[in-house]
């Protein structure tokens, strides 16, 4: 009686009889049928499609973030409220931001009504008007945002309101 290793092998299931396969030989890989480069060419195609929209997408919303808060916006508003030059309005960043202090107890400076014209100039939402008219002394530095810009804002009846406008898109 022979060994296990020593049997020969049977043929496939499906195979012809009489016709010879190839038998597995230790140490030797049988022959690979040639493989396909559509699964490659897809893949480099679907590559270059992600590349193109993703470009394409990035370089509208550069462009739609640009529109939203230009750097002119904040001088443009200045200007509007005839507020140019005006004591407690300063414009900074190259135009990019603006703080404004309205006069206190203690101090000088711009009206509300100045502070109000340039916010709605500038799109300033109501809801913004209100949570600046609620800020009370004791409740430190607030913030809100709104397309384009944000502000940041402190209240004190010594000082005034002291507003920080910035331009979203930096």
């Amino acid at each position: 009686m022979s060994h296990p290793e020593h049997l020969p092998v049977p043929p496939p299931p499906g195979a012809e009889v009489g016709r010879s396969v190839p038998h597995l030989q230790p140490g030797v890989a049988p022959a690979q049928p040639a493989k396909s480069r559509k699964p490659l060419y897809f893949g480099l195609g679907g590559l270059a499609i992600g590349l193109a929209v993703g470009l394409t997408a990035g370089m509208a919303v550069v462009a739609i973030g640009g529109a939203l808060g230009q750097s002119d916006d904040i001088p443009q508003a200045v200007e509007a409220c005839s507020a140019t030059g005006m004591e407690g309005v300063y414009s900074m960043d190259g135009g990019k931001s603006l703080d404004m202090q309205t006069a206190g107890k203690d101090s000088s400076g711009t009206t509300i009504t100045t502070v109000a014209c340039v916010l709605n100039e500038l799109g300033a939402p109501q809801s913004l008007y209100s949570k600046i008219d609620s800020t009370r002394a004791l409740d430190g530095t607030k913030s809100a945002d709104w397309p384009g810009f944000t502000a940041s804002w402190s209240y004190h009846p010594d000082s005034g309101l002291n507003i920080i406008v910035e331009t979203a898109a930096k």
